[in-house]
């Protein structure tokens, strides 16, 4: 009976240092659903990450939402998307921990938003340095960029660039802490 009891322990020991160990997966993360409204947040139920609006992270742009007929197949992060028909350069202002190792990923899903099925191009910048180009190639299919990065400063600057090929958008940014 002694080694059961201890087995019952070590099981519900384990179990809850699972559980806080996943709870803390959290804490490192910014998950951010572009273009969703102010003061929003959830909890995506396919991945049980935690999403708040972008609402206090720029004042620039258009909230948008993806056509009805996608959002069945897609997780609620994508449903709605930023985009920027005015200005070159549109960027997000994220506070940071300095110093700290980031898994930095911009996901973009075109959705037919606009109804034109006119799929643009354009660039992403981290800063002032160029990350990548965003090509939308499919109304269907998401692009997802991704970097890792060790910021030097307190702030991040997410940054969409137009290039003349297409309104730039991004539906959702996520920066998890990389260990």
């Amino acid at each position: 009976m002694g080694s059961f009891k201890h087995f019952i322990l070590a099981f519900f020991g384990g179990f809850a240092l699972i559980h806080l160990v996943d709870a803390q997966a959290q804490s490192g993360f910014i998950s951010i659903a572009c273009g969703s409204p102010a003061n929003y947040n959830y909890s995506e139920p396919k991945t049980g990450i935690n999403y708040i609006s972008d609402a206090e992270f720029i004042d620039t742009g258009i909230s948008q939402e993806i056509s009805a007929v996608y959002k069945g197949s897609f997780q609620q992060q994508v449903w709605n998307l930023r985009s920027f028909p005015q200005g070159i350069r549109n960027c997000y202002n994220i506070s940071i921990t300095q110093g700290t190792k980031y898994l930095i990923r911009g996901t973009f899903f075109y959705g037919n938003y606009d109804g034109q099925s006119k799929l643009p191009q354009f660039d992403i910048h981290l800063g002032v340095n160029m990350w990548d180009t965003v090509n939308i190639t499919n109304v269907t299919i998401p692009v997802i960029k991704e970097l890792i990065h060790v910021p030097s400063q307190t702030n991040l600057q997410v940054c969409l660039v137009n290039t003349g090929l297409g309104m730039p958008f991004i539906s959702a940014i996520e920066l998890p802490r990389y260990l």
